[in-house]
């Protein structure tokens, strides 16, 4: 049985085995594939930004991780959207694990009340949006292609001969690693000309707007993983006109990048980015140390830049094709669990029978109108099992499931758990046996976490990662603020 989790970045094996198969889904058949390091996304993962969320997940068969996927939003603009990156291992693909990662991500984006799903998919030469398999995964989830970009690739070091008219009327600044301060603020005004500028075909986008101290944090943590050669172009009075950035990534020995290069609308017509890129490369000649190919992207309706990267020698290698589908708002039942377990560190759940599926879950259900957590809570367990959970019980997990099956008449269900502790308890609620039956409740159990963990099925646990997430609550207690789960 498949189960989708999000990683603990802090625990690095689980990390290491996460970021493997991450790999090997996302470089099979391609001739020049680029992700970030492996320290880079550890990076990303383990240290918070105020303008954006990095999370890791994974797909398990038992332990094993079968299914890697990186969702991120942002924090601060682009409020209704979420990217969405999922790799499976070529050996495991074609078994599930991509659309029960895909059922996470639309649990998380309902949780955060987004509707705008967005991914990028790498499509190596030989392939078409047609007829590479991720491609046709994301139609099948409904994704509509919005935009494509070459990547394009030039070998270093750098031998092609470019030839340019001398640069009348600009001054160029270069520097590598983090921004003089002096230059801070026309920096980030500059980039966030860039995010206005940039052509992003048919896909939501907000225009980034760039704070001076924003941009610095950013820096300050790109600087762990990577060395960043950047030109300026100013006018003679000291006003912006363009830029050019380059990453040298420090855990990656064979790859540099050629990300941004804007020229502003005014300041077009010079072949000033013809300048800024080469006065880059003269940068990276003498930065550079083994890495053997320079990188870049361009959108294919880009024709100016294409002309300026033909010039300089940079050939494409694949496509960077985007997509993006706008979901509905799932219409979601809220209900209120409680996990009780007793002195032996058991857990009390119960049998639910439906027509297609048996499932073990805790004691609980739906909330009714006007009702708070607490006070369902309070009603549910005294109808089912005779409980009264005290004032203070922690709020521990937060469940959203998206589907058809998980409640019906709606799109799916959230639970909300607290955690409840006795020493010894015998169920025995308000309600009777045809009661409960006709909740389609039909008996209860304590389960070891032994006896969780080797339970194979038929019937189902509820949350399919019960075994894990009670692991985790018997050895480090009660969460600081309730844990986000999927299915």
């Amino acid at each position: 049985m498949t189960t989708v989790r999000e990683i603990d970045p802090a625990d690095e094996s689980g990390f290491d085995l996460w970021y493997d198969v991450l790999r090997a889904g996302a470089t099979a058949d391609r001739e020049v594939p680029l992700l970030a390091s492996h320290d880079a996304l550890a990076t990303s993962l383990r240290v918070p930004v105020p303008t954006k969320a990095v999370v890791g997940v994974a797909a398990y068969d038992g332990e094993r991780v079968v299914g890697a996927m990186i969702v991120e939003y942002g924090l601060k603009d682009n409020l209704d959207s979420i990217l969405v990156e999922i790799n499976v291992a070529p050996a495991d693909r074609r078994q599930g694990i991509g659309t029960a990662l895909w059922g996470w991500a639309r649990a998380r984006a309902a949780s955060l009340g987004r509707t705008v799903y967005q991914t990028e998919i790498a499509i190596p030469d030989g392939f078409t949006t047609d007829t590479w398999p991720a491609c046709l995964f994301a139609a099948k989830l409904g994704f509509a292609l919005e935009h494509i970009e070459d990547h394009l690739v030039v070998p270093l070091p750098y031998q092609h001969q470019v030839e340019l008219e001398p640069l009348d009327g600009y001054e160029l600044i270069s520097w590598a690693g983090p921004c003089p301060e002096e230059f801070l603020p026309v920096y980030a005004e500059l980039r966030t000309a860039m995010s206005a500028d940039v052509p992003t075909g048919g896909m939501t986008r907000e225009t980034r707007h760039w704070q001076v101290d924003e941009l610095r944090q950013l820096e300050e943590r790109n600087a762990k993983n990577y060395l960043s050669l950047v030109v300026l172009a100013l006018t003679p009075d000291g006003r912006p006109a363009g830029y050019t950035v380059m990453f040298l990534p420090k855990t990656d020995p064979e790859t540099a990048q050629q990300l941004d290069t804007l020229v502003l609308r005014e300041h077009r017509g010079h072949n000033l980015g013809a300048h800024l890129k080469l006065a880059n490369l003269e940068q990276l000649a003498k930065h550079r140390t083994t890495q053997t190919l320079l990188h870049t992207w361009t959108a294919e309706t880009n024709t100016a830049m294409q002309k300026v990267n033909a010039r300089f020698g940079f050939v494409a290698r694949e496509k960077n094709a985007e997509y993006e589908v706008t979901l509905p708002a799932p219409r979601l039942r809220q209900a209120v669990r409680a996990v009780v377990l007793d002195a032996q560190d058991r857990i009390l759940l119960l049998r639910f029978e439906f027509a297609d599926k048996v499932v073990w879950a805790a004691p609980g259900g739906g909330i009714e109108a006007g009702e708070s957590l607490r006070d369902g809570l309070v009603r549910e367990l005294a109808e089912e099992i005779g409980l009264t959970p005290p004032a203070d019980a922690p709020h521990i997990w937060h469940q959203v499931a998206v589907g058809p099956d998980y409640a019906r008449g709606y799109d799916g269900v959230v639970n909300d758990y607290f955690l409840i502790r006795v020493d010894s308890f015998t169920p025995a609620g308000a309600l009777s046996q045809a009661e409960l039956e006709a909740e389609s409740v039909y008996g209860h159990r304590w389960w070891t976490l032994a006896e969780l963990q080797s339970h194979k099925g038929p019937a189902y646990l509820s949350p399919r990662t019960l075994h894990h997430q009670l692991a985790h609550l018997i050895q480090h207690g009660p969460p600081p603020a309730p844990l986000f789960l999927g299915v």
